[in-house]
């Protein structure tokens, strides 16, 4: 069974707690959820008269366990107090040899995450090219590959402190809180 996992978020700055809290409550939801239809799932297999039932909570483990694993990525960028890149990490050479720096980089993020509607951005890691996506469901089309940074564009990550018509303002905020040390961990 998965358990939730715990974030040092006191450090964050212009989100606030309520908004954290309202977030990490979802995130609890997937977990729970996660839990719930492996135990479902493992209960039901055995029996080839379940297989429709079987089918439908496989396809809703994707919806869930995607969203325990981003939410998990997520809180995980802004734990521990922001932590500047740094210029001598594979991350940060990485970053520099396909955007130029990292503020080129954080433009792209931020271009792509000004896309209307809601998701994730996530930039994914393959064959050491980065690649900026947007993710409208996070159980569909997603890049079979290592996501090393992603963004949640849902509105209940930032509609306690930010409207959708100043989304761009919170994509600022999230990005002052990053702690880079917990990003360039993800490079395999």
């Amino acid at each position: 069974m998965y358990q939730e996992k715990t974030f040092n978020l006191n450090l964050v700055q212009e989100l606030s707690q309520e908004q954290i809290q309202i977030h990490l409550g979802l995130y609890a939801g997937y977990v729970k959820n996660t839990n719930t239809l492996l135990t479902q799932i493992e209960s039901l297999k055995s029996n080839v008269d379940n297989q429709i039932i079987v089918s439908e909570l496989q396809r809703r483990l994707g919806f869930e366990f995607n969203g325990m694993r981003l939410h998990e990525l997520y809180f995980e960028q802004i734990s521990d107090g922001k932590k500047d890149l740094d210029s001598n990490s594979n991350l940060s050479k990485l970053i520099d040899s396909q955007f130029g720096s990292l503020e080129e980089y954080l433009k792209d993020i931020q271009r792509v995450s000004s896309m209307r509607g809601i998701g994730w951005v996530i930039t994914y890691l393959d064959q050491n090219q980065l690649i900026n996506t947007w993710v409208s469901d996070h159980e569909l089309g997603q890049l079979a590959t290592q996501p090393i940074f992603v963004l949640d564009m849902w509105e209940h990550a930032f509609m306690v402190d930010f409207r959708p018509a100043t989304k761009a303002d919170y994509v600022k905020a999230y990005i002052s809180n990053i702690n880079w040390n917990n990003i360039e961990k993800r490079l395999i």
